[in-house]
């Protein structure tokens, strides 16, 4: 490449040539005039009087609430609280519940067979049995109550099997539940209907 200095610059001596990079002199920096910045303000030091407890304050600012009321306030929030996650299930009316062979509504409890299965890891008892409905009208089949009495003699245990079917007059309906033996296998449980007055 036929490049020439003359003067502090380049020249290209043929057309031909392909430049690359084209160097240019640049004389000396002008100063620039910078503007003096404003100074910030100091932030006030009150050193200590941070921790002291009197403290001067207007008139029109809000006073805290009073220990008794803040208490109050707490106790009415928790209890809501707990009355509307649940806690209106203790205050409702428990029904009465009692087991008898024949309900009210018609239907009747009929061939129940009990035993005991342990073909699994676990021994379970197999409750088979039919329930009827002897009333001329279509009636609810009502749920279930099978009782075992505890072997420790600590009372009785009481399984319920939720139906709710519709059986015609006449009609017939078996069903068959698994129950774990857990500390009751030596006892036969009694099963009856469970009625709600």
């Amino acid at each position: 490449m036929g490049a020439n200095r003359s003067g502090g610059g380049t020249v290209i001596s043929s057309g031909d040539d392909i430049v690359d990079v084209q160097f240019e002199t640049v004389g000396p920096a002008t100063r620039t005039v910078r503007k003096p910045r404003r100074a910030a303000d100091p932030a006030p030091d009150r050193g200590l009087g941070l921790f002291r407890t009197v403290d001067r304050r207007a008139k029109t600012a809000r006073q805290p609430m009073p220990l008794p009321v803040f208490a109050l306030i707490a106790t009415l929030s928790a209890c809501a609280s707990f009355y509307v996650a649940g806690g209106h299930a203790l205050f409702a009316a428990t029904a009465v519940v009692t087991t008898q062979p024949t309900a009210p509504s018609g239907m009747v409890l009929e061939d129940t067979a009990i035993r005991i299965d342990t073909s699994g890891r676990r021994a379970v008892f197999v409750v088979r049995a039919t329930i009827a409905n002897a009333r001329e009208v279509t009636g609810t089949v009502p749920a279930v109550a099978i009782t075992f009495e505890r072997g420790d003699g600590a009372g009785s245990v009481t399984h319920t099997i939720t139906r709710g079917e519709r059986l015609a007059p006449g009609e017939r309906m078996a069903f068959t539940t698994r129950i774990p033996a857990g500390d009751y296998a030596g006892t036969e449980p009694r099963i009856a209907l469970v009625t709600r007055h």
